[in-house]
């Protein structure tokens, strides 16, 4: 019983550890992604909001065209900057 009861504290402080990173880097995307406007070329967008969670890439011009930040938790979408061909903010997706 003793051991149960300290395996799953230590479950629970893992959980604890490994979710408040991931909260607090949510936060602060939303916070960051209110200062895009369209427009604004790909290097500001990194000052602003940093490396990106994930890229995709255009398949008709070969460049990053998307931005994936992560959304805040229970959003049924995350946060997408689209670029155009230019590599300018074009459109901007916030999270659901």
């Amino acid at each position: 019983m003793k051991r149960s009861l300290i395996f799953i504290s230590l479950c629970i402080l893992l959980s604890i550890l490994v979710l408040v990173p991931k909260i607090y880097r949510s936060q602060k995307n939303v916070k960051n992604s209110k200062e895009i406007k369209l427009g604004m070329g790909k290097d500001e967008v990194l000052k602003i909001m940093g490396k990106p969670d994930s890229k995709r890439i255009s398949y008709f011009n070969e460049i990053d065209s998307l931005y994936f930040y992560q959304p805040p938790f229970g959003a049924s979408s995350g946060i997408e900057i689209i670029f155009g061909s230019d590599e300018k903010v074009q459109k901007i997706l916030l999270y659901e």
